[in-house]
């Protein structure tokens, strides 16, 4: 099979309004039925890549069964048909082109549907033809459980992406604080009919004022917990196995209204309370430096009388005294270094 932009069958590809010079007068031979698809068209043998166009024996408004290159109605958003699938077709008047609109539903399939009329088997076999790479989990991958209003994109692997909303009326897995309608928005990798944060294998929560019970393995802050499942504001939740933040060329920049919180099974802690500890324990090594240093000074000027000899010397400890007084003033220089470093980081 040839690629979309090198099959003799398809107008050469154009840009702009050159390709529509000549407009559609007629619907006469509009025609439209529901097909069912034979084979994927691809780029080659080696390379399963195509543009969308399926092959697919149609059966017309007027009983005809013809066998047709069927291309996605839209080429923005569309889903792939599988063979065996069942489309429903267009074909345009003016140039005989069929196009497909999606897939017909078939009572909460994903993955693999085989609804189609005319099924297609595989060459010397009694199998249904599932494509040429598609692997078939049709028992694995199920439809989400749909509520009144929903707005769902599904793939075929057990990804989705569901836009809905808390509703006081109904009973949902999300509540909203407030008892209000409100949005809620979840992208996941799961398989089972409902998200869930302790089965999908990653999943992004963005909410509005939905209470949501996240089952972290490490506790809080104190000060935090008693809003990690209650907490009636907007939220963007991520939860995985691993959760990676990368930054190619320039910075990764956190910014909170009051305080960013780290917690592992250790330690539990926000950002705020480890600084402000750090300042002050700064402070108090600092004022024990002075106090060692100025010890440190006297000791090592300090002279004793000598027996016998009525005269004075120093200590024969000074020449410590001297390298505790140095020491200090080196750690003086230390600590006034990380003061100017941690001032820095307050804001103002």
């Amino acid at each position: 099979m040839s690629k979309y932009s090198d099959s003799p069958d398809l107008p050469e590809l154009t840009i702009g309004s050159a390709a529509y010079s000549n407009k559609q007068t007629s619907y006469t031979n509009t025609s439209h039925g529901m097909g069912s698809v034979v084979q994927v068209l691809t780029g080659g043998e080696d390379i399963f890549s195509g543009v969308g166009d399926v092959v697919a024996t149609i059966m017309t408004d007027q009983s005809q069964l013809k066998t047709e290159t069927v291309s996605p109605m839209n080429p923005h958003m569309f889903t792939i048909p599988l063979p065996n699938e069942k489309i429903h077709c267009i074909k345009d008047g003016k140039t005989g082109q069929w196009f497909y609109t999606g897939i017909a539903a078939e009572r909460g399939m994903v993955n693999f549907l085989m609804n189609a009329h005319n099924i297609t088997y595989k060459a010397n076999s009694d199998e249904p033809f599932e494509g040429d790479t598609f692997v078939a989990l049709p028992k694995s991958v199920r439809s989400l459980h749909l509520y009144e209003g929903d707005v769902v994109v599904q793939g075929r692997f057990g990804n989705s992406l569901r836009f809905t909303a808390s509703n006081p009326t109904a009973t949902l897995p999300w509540v909203s604080s407030a008892d209000s309608v409100s949005p809620i928005t979840i992208l996941r990798n799961g398989y089972l009919p409902e998200e869930n944060f302790q089965t999908d294998s990653a999943g992004i929560w963005l909410t509005s004022d939905q209470f949501i019970s996240i089952p972290l393995v490490a506790a809080f802050p104190t000060a935090l917990q008693s809003s990690q499942n209650e907490f009636g504001a907007g939220q963007v939740i991520m939860y995985s196995d691993r959760v990676v933040v990368g930054s190619r060329t320039s910075d990764i920049i956190l910014s909170s209204a009051a305080t960013i919180a780290l917690c592992t099974q250790v330690w539990a802690h926000d950002v705020d309370v480890v600084l402000d500890t750090l300042s002050v324990l700064i402070e108090e090594v600092k004022k024990l430096s002075t106090e060692v240093k100025a010890q440190a000074m006297a000791s090592m000027q300090q002279t004793f009388p000598v027996p016998g000899v009525g005269s004075t010397l120093l200590s024969v400890q000074a020449p410590r005294y001297t390298t505790s007084f140095n020491n200090t003033i080196t750690i003086e220089s230390k600590l006034m270094e990380l003061k100017t470093n941690i001032d820095a980081l307050k804001q103002k």
